[in-house]
């Protein structure tokens, strides 16, 4: 299980460093900036190819409209099915804390963190928004809207009776 530490900080960085709007217009620059390719851009988002050196070197983009809500990238392997979860799982904990050590050096501290098993890590910056989570088969990195993200953040209204 391959994680691109290299690859998923200097994404990191450049996202820090972009000068977002979030608008769809975005794409295109943030691709070429970063060496990746725009294999598709759809109504709902769109599918890019990176140059990061993973099992599945791609990413995906949603959106709303002409606003850009993330970008969730694979920045390791993707386990194979067949592997059982025991096998991976501390090759994922290693990948993901040699990340937070990477992140943490470039971006500072990270504004939350939440453990377990599906453990994520988020670095709340003025224009983006970035996240590491561990899943149980990857860990992804997402860079989000700092409006899609407050969007999300709001608590759900309470149901009244």
């Amino acid at each position: 299980m391959h994680v691109d530490i290299e690859g998923a900080t200097r994404i990191a960085r450049l996202a820090a460093e972009f000068d977002w709007t979030w608008a769809v217009d975005d794409l295109e620059p943030l691709c070429a900036q970063a060496g990746w390719e725009l294999v598709e851009l759809r109504q709902g988002g769109g599918s890019i190819r990176t140059n990061l050196h993973v099992s599945r070197p791609k990413a995906n983009m949603f959106r709303r409209n002409r606003s850009m809500h993330y970008i969730s990238i694979f920045v390791s392997d993707l386990a194979d099915l067949g592997i059982p979860k025991a096998e991976v799982r501390p090759l994922l904990v290693e990948g993901f804390t040699n990340l937070d050590v990477a992140f943490t050096a470039l971006l500072g501290t990270a504004t939350s963190a939440e453990p377990g098993p599906e453990a994520t890590m988020r670095w709340d910056l003025p224009k983006a928004v970035i996240t590491l989570h561990r899943g149980f088969s990857a860990i992804h990195l997402a860079l989000k809207s700092p409006k899609y993200q407050a969007w999300m953040d709001e608590p759900e209204p309470e149901d009244e009776d």
